[in-house]
Parts: C-alpha cells; structure tokens; sequence
C-alpha cells in the first residue's frame, strides 16, 4: 500500500522490500520444485547475504526494557559480519499463511567474532513480535543483507548530531563506535535520544560507558518520565523532561557550529518527519542529515 512508505527516501524502501521478496518467493518456488531446498531450513548457513535468506541459531537472549530485547546470532568458523554504520538487516517469518519481513538494525561491533546481535521491540499487536515472542535459544532464524547506504568520513564534520527515538538508537550506535573507536577522529557526538521514561531507555550501560569519552555526550528527552524511576537515575544524566520539538531542537544545534555539523534521523515515522521538517526550518539543507 502507498501508506507504507514514509516518504524519506529510505535505503532500502518498503517498496523495494516488496519487489526483492517476489523475486525470492519466484526463485524459492522453483527451486522447491527442483528439490533444492530440502531441509535446508533446519541447517544453519554460514555467512550472511543480501539476496538470499540463509538461517542463524539463537545463542542469548538478553533483556533491555519489558519490551525490548537483545539477540544474538552465532555465525560459524569465527566469521565477522564486517557491516557498514548504521546498515541493517531483514528477518524473515514464513507463518501457515503469510511471509512477514522486517529491518533490524545490527549493534554488535562490526568487528565481533563469531556472532552478531539485532535489538527488537515486541509490540502486543505486531505481526513480526507474535513471531519473535517465541524465540528462545537455539532456535535457527532466517536473515538476508546487511543493507544501507550510510557514509561516514572521520573528521567530515565537527560536530555529528544523533537525533534517535525508542529502537531508533540502534543505527547510531555503530556510528559512535566507529568515532569512537579512532584516535585520530576528533569528531564530536551529541546524541539526542527521546523515550517515554527513564526506564525505556535502551543500552544505558553502553551509553553510559561512552560518556567516559571527552567528544560524546547524551540528553535524555523523556515525554512521560515517572517519579518512580528517578532512584535509578546518575546524577550525571542529562535529562529534558518533555517532548523532542523544535524549540528543543534549535537550542541544542544553536550551540554548535550550524555551519559544520551534521545531523543523523532515526525514529518512527512521524518522528523522522518532525525532525526533518524541524532541522530544514531551522536552516539545514538536505546534505546536512540522513534519516536511517
């Protein structure tokens, strides 16, 4: 449906997905006949590709939030995924009487041996999470990619601004790492990270460990944060209790250098959009973000 695509230009677009899928349903379809396939579906594959989907065991599970969940996929003989910051990977659900595809972005390091991890929300209604609730260790699961088109060149900018909601901080981890990670990129990073409350807050031990870094830094921006959840807070958080709107956004980027940042999207939906059309009234051009 039109309805589907968000508009943003995305790598890879809904629609895309749809025409891939039907090529693969087509090629699958004849290879069933030719009796290629035959328990194939029960073995795990040995490397990750973008045109194929080959099936990956479950080796932990680990719990974020009441609803988010880390996974992690062994890949066999030591094998490195080696993806680019920010790509992404689709799963594959083949029920009784459908196929469900989604993206998932990985946040293991790049570099990681023999395994890579996606970060999942469960949604109570979903079609891809009635799936994914029933995973449990050892399971085999299909994926093909990674997919994404994202460059990053150390030193581009001085400043990199991380605009994520929810799940949305999955891509951008990579991008600090990536920062991170070189001595000689003196890039600085603010990340920006809209959730409901304290405790939706995905991966805060990493984020936290980051924050021992002199070129990273983090605001929390909470839309219906509870009293309950202040006990778990550190004193050195930074918290902005609210909503991400423009008015918060134009304070955060008027204390850069406009002229030599970037700003990196990811969220749902309308949250892309808001940011969009929020980064662009407040002067960016279009070579100054990328929406994941």
């Amino acid at each position: 449906m039109s309805s589907d695509c968000c508009g943003n230009g995305c790598l890879v677009c809904v629609f895309d997905i749809y025409e891939q899928e039907l090529v693969l349903w087509k090629k699958e379809c004849e290879q069933i006949r030719n009796g290629e396939l035959a328990g194939q579906t029960n073995t795990q594959c040995s490397t990750l590709h973008a045109e194929e989907y080959h099936t990956f065991k479950i080796t932990d599970i680990t719990k974020e939030t009441d609803t988010c969940f880390k996974y992690k996929f062994s890949l066999p003989h030591h094998q490195c995924l080696h993806y680019s910051p920010g790509q992404h990977l689709i799963l594959r659900w083949k029920s009784t009487d459908r196929v469900v595809t989604r993206q998932y972005t990985v946040i293991s390091d790049a570099t990681a041996s023999g395994y890579f991890k996606v970060l999942i929300k469960q949604y109570p209604d979903g079609c891809m999470s009635q799936y994914v609730h029933t995973w449990s260790v050892g399971d085999l699961v299909e994926w093909r990619g990674p997919f994404g088109h994202f460059t990053y060149t150390p030193n581009m900018r001085r400043w990199v601004v991380l605009l994520a909601a929810g799940t949305g901080l999955a891509p951008m981890t990579h991008v600090v790492r990536t920062v991170l990670d070189n001595d000689d990129d003196e890039t600085r990073l603010r990340l920006v990270y809209a959730c409901r409350s304290y405790g939706d807050i995905l991966l805060k031990t990493q984020l936290d460990a980051w924050q021992d870094f002199w070129n990273f830094s983090v605001l929390y921006v909470l839309s219906q944060d509870v009293q309950e959840t202040e006990a778990l807070r550190r004193s050195s958080d930074q918290i902005h209790n609210g909503r991400l709107d423009e008015s918060l956004l134009r304070q955060e980027l008027l204390q850069l250098d406009c002229e030599d940042v970037r700003v990196l999207i990811c969220g749902t939906k309308s949250f892309n959009r808001d940011m969009v059309d929020s980064v662009a009234r407040i002067g960016l051009t279009e070579k100054d973000y990328f929406v994941f």
